[in-house]
């Protein structure tokens, strides 16, 4: 009867222990993975592209209780230019032939919304996703140097989104 006794004490000491440690953290995804907050301190700032932070019923219902904090999303700039490659890809035959043809889109010129992307500015290529975006229109050489003045691109990438 004592063992019994001391077998359930030490489980209930046990069980609130380990309530008391419960993590005030919010749910980490990085690149579509869950991680721990530790290895989000290996990430290099410089290699973050996108940053979105979620919270409420749609979140836990997603991740469970340890949402209820919220969940952070952050997408490394490698991981969100391939989901922005698949998305035009997916919608623009013409985009999905150049990039199959010169194999990435280090040869592109992107025009955003009026702005063309730069790599101190690449927000608006980032945030791109299903929801925002409108349209793509693939531009000529000759038109990327003789409208934008570049000489070093193979092809220009028009993209239309919306703000939400």
């Amino acid at each position: 009867m004592k063992a019994r006794i001391l077998l359930i004490s030490l489980l209930f000491i046990s069980v609130g222990a380990m309530a008391q440690v419960a993590s005030d953290d919010p749910v980490y995804v990085l690149d579509s993975v869950i991680v721990t907050p530790s290895a989000m301190g290996q990430v290099s700032p410089d290699r973050i592209g996108v940053i979105t932070i979620a919270k409420g019923a749609k979140a836990v219902l997603k991740y469970g209780s340890q949402a209820e904090n919220g969940v952070v999303y952050i997408e490394t700039k490698p991981f969100a230019r391939k989901r922005v490659n698949v998305l035009l890809s997916n919608e623009s035959p013409a985009y999905d032939s150049l990039l199959r043809k010169y194999g990435n889109d280090s040869s592109f010129y992107f025009i955003v919304n009026g702005k063309p992307v730069t790599p101190t500015n690449e927000t608006g290529l980032m945030t791109l996703d299903p929801k925002t975006f409108r349209s793509v229109r693939v531009i000529s050489e000759k038109e990327v140097q003789d409208k934008y003045q570049v000489m070093d691109r193979k092809a220009g990438i028009v993209i239309t989104s919306s703000d939400n």
